[in-house]
């Protein structure tokens, strides 16, 4: 069973002061048109924008997420959750916070070992990399293994083209929650989904194959260097230890299945500066994960037709690398 330490983040690392500056030319001229975002502290430049852009701080992208709070999960407020995850790059010019309610857990299937909380993801940036956004999620407490919606998740999306008032956040999440509901209606969507992932058999032989074609993982096994060989070795030794794991514990189905590319996708290896994949990875599963159930109800579906050529390839090529020794490659 995987199970990770229970760990939380100080909001801090994340609400470093930054302030905008003027740009000028060699000559001490005034750049027209542009301005830069600089860390106050050391004065280190994050970015160059243009002189329309909206400055949000992550402290202010914070404080604004109390009113996704206050509308989607009832009598909650943002005291109620903690900073489990701070998803920062080198650059310090974008941010991804999880926040996450440390006590508020719900069952899947009746099993107390299968607990799932709420979690809100806050996405900003410093370089318009990221729009100010605001996103819902489930995370399974024994492991951590974040989980977003995928083409149905709940998200609110504000560019950095003008100035956003708490006022016309409180309206837009207000609207929002006349579509989607409050975090009870989501939760039952997801254990819904749960459910039906369960009844959806996958086979362990087919667990590579499909972590390939969702992550699009494909190898030109003429073309791969000693470098990408360690890569794609260091994955499938990864992915076969998760397969064991989470097959073993939850029977053969897309429920496990799901378990073990979220896993991936939270803690991925081998990619260079990790911590900027995991939000698309994560994405990628909640994207299968609708696609996988509604195939699964068209008359006739085929797992193994789904998968492509092309990824059972490159797992196969993988999986001869478990038996290679790279050392002298």
């Amino acid at each position: 069973m995987v199970t990770r330490k229970e760990v939380y983040h100080d909001l801090n690392e994340a609400f470093f002061p930054v302030e905008e500056q003027p740009i000028y030319s060699a000559e001490r001229k005034r750049i027209p048109g542009y301005k830069t975002i600089v860390e106050r502290d050391t004065g280190r430049p994050l970015s160059v924008v243009s002189e329309h852009y909206q400055l949000v701080r992550n402290k202010e992208a914070y404080d604004l997420a109390g009113y996704v709070v206050k509308e989607i999960f009832e009598g909650k407020t943002l005291n109620d959750f903690m900073c489990y995850n701070i998803y920062m790059p080198k650059s310090m010019a974008s941010c991804r916070i999880d926040l996450i309610i440390p006590n508020n857990f719900n069952n899947l299937f009746g099993n107390v070992r299968e607990s799932w909380t709420p979690f809100v993801r806050i996405s900003n940036s410093y370089n318009k990399a990221l729009a100010l956004k605001y996103e819902i999620g489930f995370c399974r407490w024994i492991c951590k293994n974040g989980v977003i919606f995928g083409y149905n998740g709940v998200t609110f999306s504000v560019t950095h083209n003008r100035t956003v008032t708490f006022r016309e956040m409180d309206t837009l999440v207000a609207m929002t929650k006349d579509k989607i509901g409050t975090a009870g209606s989501l939760w039952r969507s997801f254990e819904q989904k749960m459910e039906e992932l369960r009844n959806i058999q996958v086979l362990p032989s087919s667990i590579l194959e499909i972590f390939c074609g969702v992550f699009d993982i494909k190898v030109d096994k003429e073309h791969v260097n000693p470098i990408q060989k360690e890569g794609l070795k260091r994955k499938v030794e990864q992915i076969t230890r998760l397969g064991d794991e989470y097959f073993n514990e939850m029977g053969d189905n897309a429920y496990a299945m799901m378990n073990v590319l979220t896993d991936y996708a939270s803690f991925p290896v081998w990619p260079k500066n990790p911590i900027n994949y995991i939000d698309g990875y994560q994405h990628r599963v909640g994207r299968w994960v609708d696609d996988i159930i509604a195939r699964y109800k068209i008359q006739g579906f085929d797992l193994s037709k789904h998968i492509g050529n092309e990824y059972r390839d490159s797992a196969s090529y993988m999986k001869s690398l478990l038996h290679t020794d790279l050392s002298d490659q």
